[in-house]
């Protein structure tokens, strides 16, 4: 078997890949996140803003 037939393949959803990287970022930054429909808005305490969506293309 080479080691491409023995590493492990996942898929992913957007949704469950969105929640993923939310929680990470979490884990390492002081930041407010708040989940809406498809997207993730995350405010820190310097004021910064983002908005994170996820897109399977």
């Amino acid at each position: 078997m080479t080691q491409m037939q023995s590493e492990k393949s996942y898929k992913i959803d957007e949704k469950s890949l969105l929640e993923e990287i939310v929680i990470t970022i979490g884990e390492f930054f002081d930041c407010r996140i708040v989940r809406s429909g498809g997207e993730a808005l995350l405010r820190f305490n310097d004021g910064q803003k983002f908005k994170l969506s996820v897109t399977e293309q």
